[in-house]
């Protein structure tokens, strides 16, 4: 990097003359949200936002609840706010717990299977046309439960009959992820999105590590130090991307563009869960109306890599040339670039939550549960790397960040589900539950201070861009035999995010579906053991890799869909 630092060869006065940036972020998830109304939409341009910046997608990822629990509850759609009796329904409604006249103890081993399918646009502005879709198939071992209940009988024959007390595990998100896409482009670039990013902030300011504890963004400072960027002339706040050239304009002005096609391309992979982990008390009265309470214990862990890459299609068009310090000028030509970004989140928070579950007559079952919000304490750590590569490989540059941390308090939204369900005696149940979850109460805060402030932007683009989600579940269970069951369930999902048209906040129509299906075998003794398939189907998301930057010329779009396989087994035992 010292050796080598490479500029455009004029030395004369003139009037810098770069693009504008279209609209603000703000703007722009504004017209993203209108355009797609139909889908998902999450503006997860990682590599266009500063390091270590919360954001509406942060919010909705700590938040959402894709309930796992036992074979049988997911083989059931998790319908089970009236029905209760098994320890994956515990987190759903506390008051399960006391259904069973029995103690129970569970451990449920699980393989998730991802299969993801993204298209990339290279510019939209130009052709509304994706390419064909890359597909990725990703699995995972977890644990989505494990515990155990203690059930302790009174011995009255009316009012308080037992009490239950019990600590249970339950998987509530899984977040394994594998996305990749690519495109051809002739219209925008990174380096040149970069560079306009960049425009103003003095390049002898960030040649040090020293400066990635300032103000300046972190982008800025690896794309100066991996020579994806640098200045465009004798003015050190004027940048131009390693893809770009200048052409004179006259009148001391030049037009900074893409002088030939690159091939661009985006990875992504992820992982981590989300669990709860419930202290619970139950209690049975009269065999009639069933109460509980969970001391509730959320656990985060989320760990995601990505990188853009950008190659020349010819690199002969990307000539470039280099000055050292002495003024000696040598030749190359641009070969590729990439720009990789880590992040990992991990936290823990608390909450309470309180049921009941009510048998009016024989047969029907009604009942209702209400969680608190969460307090979430989250750590999360990123780091940023550039690297540039020429044909000559003696001008090759790299940099990398420091690995940096943060820590702040999460509060997610607070939760309301109610359900009903019908016993057919020994042949079988049905049941059905709503939840309500209203995402725009989401909160980001200082954990050691009360100033705010630095949050007050996100704060407001959550109250704007988040709203109540709904969830229905069904399930339905056949005793074929008295020790046989055959089971099914289905999930439906509305988004949480919001968008305006013509001033008017509306919910797209994007919907997570979920369909299950499983089997469960109980034998004369204590032992019994249930299977579960369950597979989901997740709204389209649109994923932008850096911002637009230029009038009339869109940044990329990638569409990506995933569908998870889970494949569930229950072991568990009575006593």
């Amino acid at each position: 990097l010292q050796k080598f630092r490479w500029q455009l060869l004029r030395r004369r006065s003139f009037t810098f003359f770069r693009r504008k940036f279209r609209r603000s972020s703000q703007e722009t998830l504004i017209m993203i949200h209108m355009k797609k109304q139909t889908i998902a939409i999450l503006l997860l341009a990682a590599f266009a936002a500063d390091a270590g910046a919360q954001t509406v997608a942060d919010a909705l990822r700590f938040s959402d609840n894709n309930y796992y629990g036992t074979a049988r509850s997911i083989s059931m759609g998790n319908a089970f706010t009236a029905l209760g009796g098994d320890l994956g329904s515990i987190s759903l409604n506390p008051a399960g717990s006391a259904v069973n006249n029995f103690s129970q103890a569970t451990l449920t081993p699980n393989i998730s299977i991802i299969s993801s399918s993204a298209k990339y646009n290279a510019m939209p502005s130009i052709a509304d046309m994706f390419g064909p879709a890359t597909k990725n198939n990703t699995a995972r071992f977890a644990m989505p439960n494990v515990g155990t209940i203690i059930n302790m009988n009174t011995g009255n024959k009316i009012g308080l009959k037992s009490i239950s007390f019990g600590i249970v595990a339950n998987a509530s998100a899984n977040y394994l992820d594998d996305v990749a896409a690519s495109g051809r482009n002739t219209s925008t670039t990174y380096a040149g999105y970069l560079a306009a990013k960049s425009a103003g902030i003095n390049s002898a300011s960030i040649n040090d590590n020293a400066y990635y504890n300032t103000d300046i963004p972190w982008q800025t400072i690896v794309g100066w130090q991996s020579m994806l960027i640098s200045n465009y002339n004798s003015n050190n706040g004027d940048y131009i991307g390693v893809t770009e050239k200048a052409t004179d304009m006259g009148s001391g002005k030049y037009d900074i563009s893409l002088p030939d096609a690159i091939d661009q391309r985006y990875g992504r992979r992820s992982h981590g869960n989300k669990y709860d982990i419930v202290f619970n008390i139950g209690a049975n009265i009269s065999d009639r109306f069933f109460v509980g309470a969970n001391l509730g214990v959320t656990s985060i862990d989320y760990s995601m890599n990505q990188y853009f890459k950008e190659i020349a299609v010819n690199p002969d068009s990307f000539k470039i040339d280099m000055a050292d310090n002495a003024g000696n000028v040598q030749t190359t030509y641009f070969n590729q670039l990439r720009s990789r970004y880590s992040y990992d989140a991990d936290g823990a928070g608390v909450y309470a939550k309180f049921g009941f579950i009510a048998v009016p007559v024989q047969g029907l079952r009604v009942g209702a549960a209400i969680q608190t919000p969460t307090a979430n304490f989250i750590t999360e750590h990123w780091q940023l790397a550039g690297e540039t590569y020429y044909m000559s490989s003696n001008f090759d540059a790299s940099a990398q960040s420091p690995r940096g941390e943060y820590k702040y308090k999460f509060v997610s939204p607070y939760r309301v589900n109610v359900g009903v369900a019908y016993t057919f005696g020994s042949l079988g149940v049905v049941s059905a539950d709503y939840e309500l979850c209203d995402y725009s109460t989401m909160k980001f805060s200082e954990t050691e201070t009360n100033d705010n402030s630095s949050f007050e932007a996100v704060n407001g683009d959550i109250k704007n861009f988040a709203g109540a989600a709904h969830m229905l579940r069904l399930g339905a269970e056949l005793k074929v035999l008295p020790s046989f069951a055959v089971r099914a369930g289905y999930n439906i999902s509305t988004s949480g995010e919001r968008y305006f048209e013509n001033d008017v906040k509306k919910t797209p129509k994007a919907y997570r579906t979920a369909i299950s299906g499983g089997l469960g075998y109980s034998s004369k003794g204590s032992f019994f053991c249930d299977l579960a398939v369950r597979g989901t189907k997740f709204p389209y998301e649109y994923i932008y890799p850096y911002d637009t930057y230029i009038k009339d010329a869109l940044s990329p779009e990638i569409q990506y869909r995933k569908r998870i396989w889970d494949v569930v087994m229950t072991f568990g035992w009575r006593f």
